[in-house]
């Protein structure tokens, strides 16, 4: 690119962003932004004025000041400087985000049609407490309300405060804490919005999700020193029968943070509520995060933001199979079909518009945000196969008495596990070196963990379902290939788990992660049931307590193991027992 060819903005005025990052702001001739903002994808606007001088009797408020103090970069406070006053928030134009507006989609089969909604939208005698329609574009439209009208404002604030003294001083710190182990890994808010508001003040916030990062933070409180020397520990239990009792309020007024909430509260390993990823689905429909939003007239932060919201909320729906044992509520074919419900785009690296700016999180953080962001991706595709495995192997119809599996038997169903089992392979062949397992930096948490292990348990489904079809009418060479097969894949799990270092075990790790590793153990526990020889049901018993000695060197540090071990013993029951069992010859089905 030749100098003739750039004018620079000093001899105009930089634009937003350039301005706030300081540096120079260059625009081709032609061309509507500048260049930094073309090469990252963001808005090119010039609303703001230059900032004004600081005054030396001018104070932060309080909440900035800790912020500052905890690594943060808060948005001056509200009313600090005129032009302040002037510009307008990232929230306006949104969609999902605007305060006291919430809006529903209205799809397709609505009884809305979409030419009355466009007369409507020009009318001058719209009832405005009714709502008003908003088209996105030319198939997409919502209907805008106001929030007094299904929940009380005065309850909401109510709540914010009983939530904010709960945590009280340890606020800042546990947001500090959110956005360095958890957010990497979990990128389902916009770290610069959160931020802007926060500084602000905590009762921007819709009361669940604020409750959520606290809660979700407080389970990495060791990483922040204040926190560790804290001689009193918030109540958690108080603080998620808060979020809870105001989750079901929220959920009347529903918008992007009653999504993130839910997500964030379904991770915790104590959430005792089983019908809310129902309800979650049920409102991200209702929020549209199921229709492909590129073209939609909402700002690109936001379209970002929906993209990743969508991703996560569909890991989530369908690694539920293997924690309330459901069948997913998202539809199987969701790509290169003409009649599919789930519209989403591709998330890309494109969609953390945070990623652009050099961070201090990402330079020197707790986590390589980096990394978390290609863990993140990785993850989406991997549930892609995972769906495809769970819809052949544990559907209803499928696994009936006279349904699909039980008709093609063992053979037939080799059959269908071997193209599924060559995607796995090529997916986890095709990650990076920085992904593998055993890639783990000094004073870093590893991303890596709950790729690997949610590799590990789509591959026990596939077997696990093989080792279902064994029949006494299954011929011994076949029957001995498949168990041979379902051996070494316990044995491959087994190894994952003792090598995972407290790099591992002290990141993010989700809420699947215990029934994941439990299912290793119940994975031992059917090859025993299924064995016709004693030495090989003794051998493995011995897994299941090899398996269970090492949950225990490594529950103490890592929530998600020690229930993991829960589970394990509920499942499995007394280990001494079963080897006394294996003594008798009442093993086997087909002893």
């Amino acid at each position: 690119m030749s100098a003739p060819n750039l004018v620079s903005q000093a001899m105009r005025r930089p634009c937003d962003r350039c301005r706030h990052r300081k540096s120079r702001c260059v625009r081709e001739l032609g061309q509507e932004k500048c260049v930094r903002c073309t090469v990252h994808r963001h808005e090119c606007t010039y609303l703001q004025g230059p900032v004004p001088r600081k005054r030396p009797d001018r104070q932060q408020s309080p909440r900035a000041e800790d912020l500052a103090s905890n690594g943060l970069s808060p948005s001056p406070p509200a009313g600090q400087a005129s032009s302040d006053a002037a510009s307008p928030s990232r929230l306006t134009g949104t969609l999902g985000l605007e305060p006291h507006l919430h809006s529903t989609y209205i799809g397709p089969a609505s009884y809305h049609e979409s030419t009355l909604l466009d007369l409507k939208s020009s009318s001058t005698h719209v009832n405005q407490d009714m709502g008003h329609p908003r088209r996105v574009n030319q198939s997409s439209a919502f209907i805008t309300r106001p929030d007094k009208n299904s929940a009380s404002e005065m309850q909401r604030i109510s709540d914010l405060d009983q939530i904010e003294a709960t945590i009280n001083p340890f606020g800042p710190a546990l947001v500090k804490v959110y956005f360095q182990i958890v957010h990497p890994l979990f990128p389902i808010l916009d770290k610069g919005v959160f931020v802007e508001k926060y500084a602000r003040t905590y009762r921007e916030f819709s009361p669940p999700l604020l409750a959520a990062v606290y809660l979700v933070a407080l389970d990495w409180r060791l990483f922040d020193r204040a926190l560790t020397k804290a001689t009193r520990v918030p109540d958690t239990a108080l603080l998620e029968d808060l979020a809870m009792r105001a989750m079901n309020d929220d959920m009347k007024r529903a918008k992007l943070s009653t999504l993130q909430a839910g997500l964030l509260l379904l991770q915790r390993v104590r959430s005792t509520s089983t019908s809310l990823p129902a309800q979650l689905l049920a409102v991200g429909q209702t929020l549209g995060i199921h229709v492909d939003c590129s073209d939609w007239t909402v700002p690109e932060w936001e379209k970002s933001l929906r993209r990743r919201l969508a991703w996560a909320l569909y890991k989530h729906d369908k690694w539920g199979a293997i924690v309330h044992g459901r069948p997913s509520l998202i539809p199987i074919q969701i790509e290169n079909s003409d009649f599919s419900d789930w519209d989403v785009g591709p998330c890309t690296f494109s969609d953390f518009p945070e990623a652009t700016d050099i961070e201090e999180d990402d330079m020197e953080g707790i986590v390589d945000a980096g990394l978390g962001r290609a863990a993140f991706i990785q993850l989406i595709e991997l549930t892609k196969i995972f769906s495809e495995i769970v819809a052949t192997f544990c559907s209803v119809s499928a696994t009936r008495k006279g349904g699909l599996l039980s008709r093609i038997g063992t053979t037939g169903t080799m059959s269908l596990a071997k193209p599924l089992v060559l995607k796995l392979r090529d997916w986890h062949s095709s990650l990076p070196d920085n992904l593998q397992l055993g890639s783990t930096y000094s004073h870093r948490l590893s991303t890596n963990g709950p790729l690997h292990l949610s590799h590990m348990a789509a591959e026990l489904t596939i077997h696990r379902a093989l080792l279902r079809t064994l029949s006494a009418d299954t011929p011994p060479a076949l029957r001995s290939t498949i168990r041979t097969a379902a051996r070494a894949r316990l044995l491959s799990a087994m190894k994952l788990i003792e090598s995972l270092q407290p790099e591992h075990t002290q990141s993010f790790w989700g809420f699947a992660a215990a029934s994941q590793v439990a299912m290793i153990g119940s994975f031992a526990g059917l090859l025993w049931a299924t064995s016709a020889e004693t030495d090989e049901a003794v051998e493995f018993v011995n897994q299941l307590e090899r398996l269970r000695w090492a949950l225990q060197m490594r529950a103490s540090a890592a929530p998600f193991l020690h229930e993991a071990l829960r589970m394990l013993d509920d499942e499995v029951g007394d280990l001494v027992a079963l080897r006394t069992a294996t003594s008798a010859d009442q093993m086997s089905p087909w002893g």
